[in-house]
């Protein structure tokens, strides 16, 4: 059962577009994924494969994903693991999310503008979840780090981090966005950021859920960025 959609746009490039599917559970693993978001992306224009991504957003029995989910699909990581994501059929690399904290241990050439980066919304987010590639064997790979900014939900938070963007990244292609907020309700949806360095440069992008906002209550319970 399709439980909600998440639309992805990048804002930096003008318009590269994909979106998400929330399920109740994936039919082809012999898994029991309950207390888990449980999401699918199918084949776009950026990438030719199809993806499945496990987390403990919104759910509120684990804090992080349990050895038993990730010993399943292969993670062999060892901190504590917020999401993953692996491409169907699986592929020996994979991405996992994760917090500050842990991202320090790394020792990446990213850390110190990561760092600055989420200074930069400072007193407007809920939480800021990390994710980079990992290889098979579980050591992370130093080529890019993403980092997903969680923003408190409001008209007035979205208009403040849409001016950062534009100030720090030169971005002015928000239309889409702007008119999602011309009836604004928290329950409609909820919207996020993310900013991605890379050897590649950086990019910035934005999503928004569909039709509801599925994260009504969850950082109630949770501590601000860990």
């Amino acid at each position: 059962m399709i439980k909600y959609q998440m639309y992805e746009r990048e804002l930096t490039k003008g318009g590269v577009y994909q979106h998400h599917t929330c399920v109740d559970k994936l039919d082809e693993y012999d898994i029991d994924l309950y207390d888990y978001e449980i999401n699918i992306t199918p084949k776009n224009e950026t990438s030719p494969h199809d993806y499945i991504h496990i987390s403990c957003l919104r759910k509120t029995i684990d804090d992080y994903v349990r050895k038993s989910v990730l010993d399943y699909f292969n993670i062999p990581v060892d901190f504590p693991v917020v999401y993953f994501t692996r491409k169907v059929p699986f592929r020996p690399e994979f991405k996992c999310g994760f917090y500050l904290n842990t991202y320090k241990k790394f020792k990446s050439k990213y850390f110190r503008q990561t760092l600055e980066t989420i200074k930069l919304f400072k007193g407007l987010y809920n939480d800021v979840i990390l994710a980079g590639d990992f290889r098979k064997d579980g050591l992370f790979i130093d080529e890019s780090i993403n980092i997903e900014i969680m923003p408190i939900q409001s008209k007035e938070i979205y208009y403040k981090i849409r001016k950062i963007l534009v100030d720090t990244y030169h971005i002015d292609n928000f239309d889409t966005y702007d008119s999602l907020f011309n009836d604004y309700s928290i329950d409609k949806f909820h919207f996020h950021i993310k900013i991605k360095y890379s050897n590649d440069g950086t990019i910035v992008k934005f999503y928004n859920t569909h039709p509801i906002n599925p994260f009504l209550n969850y950082y109630d319970n949770k501590k601000n960025f860990r």
